[in-house]
């Protein structure tokens, strides 16, 4: 056989496998995180609703359950809090010490995991419960294919971060993370570590937020409501793809829930964002589908 005819033989079998493989993954079933994502970089106008430390109204925050509670309220992103135990496991624990939402006491970092796995249970609004302190693995696989996960990283130094990342990585999940910064100087050295993996970092005011978008390095930001006005805003959304993220915590969820229009008056204020963080997710879901002229589509 001459080699022209090897050549045609072997060009023939890279382009079956590629059809192939482009009619696999086109008949393969689109997860609700591919959802939440389509209408991420497509619909700028569609307003996303983050879960803070999940839905914890009726279940501990930071909780397995929180993330259950999340997708059900119909939250398209859900905020965890991690820090890291005194033998490098991460879980899920807002504060420094486990004091307020667990039955245990004493800072997290100077606790192993066996200490917490076995002694300690979560509290909810003052109560024990029998949930157990999850980790991030298992939160991260808990929320896989239904719910992006905001990492709010609260363990010290960039190599706890890198080893973050590793653990993302190997359980193949770097497209369900958001890696939220409270140093946007950090985006750099993150990115080379993994550009698989999205960042959010914080700007603290207008010189900071023009640095960030001028990086380049990110198509999201958590900005403070301080130094919002709307021209600012409407002249990022015509010049760069940017996700505006703001939070509802505070008197604008207490109003809602009040039926004191809290969240009529937080859009009324900041009217070009397109993330919002909150304690009443399924109050913020139902308010964006049945009011605000932004109206998101169900994602499932």
């Amino acid at each position: 056989m001459s080699k022209n005819v090897n050549k045609v033989i072997w060009r023939h079998l890279i382009v079956g496998h590629l059809l192939l493989a482009m009619a696999i993954s086109c008949t393969m079933p689109r997860s609700r995180v591919d959802n939440i994502w389509k209408v991420y970089h497509d619909e700028p106008q569609t307003v996303l609703v983050a879960a803070h430390r999940g839905a914890h109204r009726s279940v501990p925050e930071n909780s397995l359950e929180a993330i259950d509670k999340a997708v059900e309220a119909g939250a398209h992103i859900v905020e965890l809090d991690v820090r890291q135990t005194r033998d490098g496991v991460f879980i899920l624990m807002h504060d420094k010490t486990i004091d307020r939402t667990t039955t245990g006491t004493g800072e997290v970092k100077d606790k192993t995991y066996d200490e917490l796995k076995e002694e300690i249970r979560l509290t909810h609004q003052g109560k024990a419960t029998a949930y157990p302190i999850p980790t991030l693995k298992e939160a991260l696989l808990r929320a896989k294919d239904r719910i992006l996960v905001d990492i709010d990283f609260k363990a010290d130094g960039m190599q706890a971060r890198f080893d973050a990342y590793e653990q993302i990585a190997d359980l193949g999940v770097t497209d369900h993370v958001i890696f939220f910064l409270y140093d946007y100087t950090e985006m750099a050295a993150l990115l080379a570590y993994d550009p698989r993996i999205k960042i959010m970092p914080r700007a603290y005011d207008a010189a900071q937020l023009d640095e960030i978008v001028r990086s380049g390095l990110t198509d999201i930001v958590h900005i403070d409501p301080s130094y919002y006005n709307d021209k600012l805003f409407r002249d990022i959304s015509l010049h760069s793809p940017m996700r505006i993220w703001a939070n509802a915590l505070g008197t604008p969820d207490q109003e809602e829930a009040a039926g004191q229009g809290g969240y009529e008056k937080l859009f009324g204020h900041l009217s070009y964002v397109n993330v919002v963080q909150t304690d009443y997710p399924e109050l913020m879901v139902g308010y964006i589908a049945d009011v605000h002229e932004r109206k998101p589509q169900q994602i499932n």
